[in-house]
């Protein structure tokens, strides 16, 4: 009994198109029953892989800016969607940045000291 091997569906593509393999045997390999869902599965891996290359090309500093401008979205969103217009978010993004960064500042610096150092300290003053 001969074990069909299954293709990913960039592979089973490639062989569409070049080997005039046929479209049925393309979703037999591909573990797909109807040609739109592969489709748009192949669309949606090329759309990822486009934007794992434009990340691993990003700066440090680039990413660290992204990373800031979710947080912003995370925490402020709905004040951003409810209280400001499309055209000035970017505006406002910028306005909340500091925010970001001095919550994230003192949640970083609060997690580095440890507890029992934290304990001395209150007891010492309450002393």
């Amino acid at each position: 009994m001969i074990k069909q091997q299954m293709m990913s569906p960039a592979v089973a593509l490639y062989h569409w198109r070049v080997n005039g393999m046929s479209m049925q045997k393309v979703l037999s390999h591909t573990g797909y029953s109807r040609w739109s869902d592969l489709a748009e599965h192949h669309t949606e891996a090329l759309e990822n892989q486009e934007i794992a290359m434009q990340d691993m090309l990003m700066s440090p500093e680039e990413r660290q800016r992204e990373e800031d401008v979710e947080a912003v979205w995370e925490r402020c969103g709905d004040y951003l969607r409810e209280m400001v217009s499309p055209a000035e978010y970017a505006d406002e993004i910028e306005r909340l940045l500091p925010l970001i960064k001095s919550t994230r500042q003192m949640m970083h610096s609060a997690r580095s000291k440890p507890f029992r150092d934290a304990v001395k300290r209150r007891k010492s003053t309450l002393q």
